[in-house]
């Protein structure tokens, strides 16, 4: 019966809106604020989280990033490496040709002085 005096109240009070109104009590809108700190403090939660997120993101990356270069290094190493050791290879094959060549000649060289002393 209250709301039937209310509502013919208001629509004296205000005739252009002829719909129904709603009236709520003081002690609701008090849940509301905590439901609103709540959902602020979730947002801000979410907004940490999504930080969060993008700083393990860019950190990923960088690891990612380092990882390849340093493996681009290795591999240029690696290949740098296998061509000193065939060119040291060469080289050894070289001398040991050489040292043939001359430990020849000595012993020719020998035996030419030991006729020519003779």
């Amino acid at each position: 019966m209250a709301n039937l005096k209310l509502s013919s109240k208001l629509t004296k009070l205000f005739p252009i809106a002829r719909s129904r109104v709603f009236v709520t009590a003081a002690r609701p809108l008090q849940g509301r604020s905590k439901e609103a700190d709540q959902c602020q403090n979730v947002k801000e939660a979410a907004e940490d989280v999504k930080e969060g997120a993008k700083q393990v993101k860019e950190t990923t990356e960088f690891i990612r990033d380092t990882t390849a270069s340093t493996a681009r290094k290795y591999m240029h190493i690696t290949k740098m490496t296998e061509k000193v050791s065939e060119a040291t290879e060469a080289i050894t094959e070289k001398a040991k040709g050489s040292m043939t060549g001359v430990l020849g000649v000595k012993k020719n060289l020998s035996n030419w002085f030991c006729v020519v002393s003779s």
